[in-house]
């Protein structure tokens, strides 16, 4: 597959979670049935990049274990997303690996602030979530996972980046 439309389906999902997020928790003006779609869509396009490229397969795996640890899958979009993922991976397999558990821990812990108490010091980790970021950057120079894991984890981020600026703007 090629980069930019690897790239491309990682920034749409990126989109699609926030705005899922978004339409379930902000109260957009915008009836929560309509985040069942975007959900569904988000969760297909993951599914198939879990699909077709091995380390998004390690990623948005371990992305998804991880916030069903800590409770962040908490709505009907969400469930519909997951459903679709589940959906993808159970037609057409998938090679799941223990590195998927070790992704899932950086992005539960990610997470964390939402269940304890941080120290304002280092709330910039937790806000920003960098604990994952660092966490595949590591394993890509270790060359544990290829590059395509950071580069769909950075076109998901700005992705979910800018519809939350946008979503701001023109909902609230």
């Amino acid at each position: 597959m090629s980069f930019l439309i690897f790239f491309f389906l990682s920034f749409l999902t990126g989109s699609l979670v926030k705005l899922t997020d978004d339409i379930e928790d902000n109260n957009l003006n915008i009836h929560r049935l309509y985040a069942i779609p975007g959900g569904f869509a988000y969760g297909l396009t993951m599914g198939y990049l879990m699909l077709i490229d091995i380390d998004a397969s390690f990623l948005f795996g371990g992305v998804t274990l991880g916030c069903l640890i800590t409770g962040k899958i908490d709505s009907r979009g969400h469930y519909f997303g997951i459903s679709a993922i589940l959906t993808v991976v159970f037609l057409y397999g998938m090679k799941l690996s223990p590195l998927v558990l070790l992704v899932a821990i950086f992005a539960a812990l990610d997470e964390i602030k939402d269940v304890i108490h941080v120290p304002k010091f280092i709330d910039f980790v937790f806000e920003y979530r960098l604990i994952l970021k660092f966490g595949i950057l590591i394993l890509v120079i270790l060359k544990i996972m290829g590059l395509n894991a950071l580069i769909a984890l950075f076109a998901f981020d700005i992705a979910y980046l800018l519809t939350d600026g946008m979503t701001r703007r023109v909902f609230v």
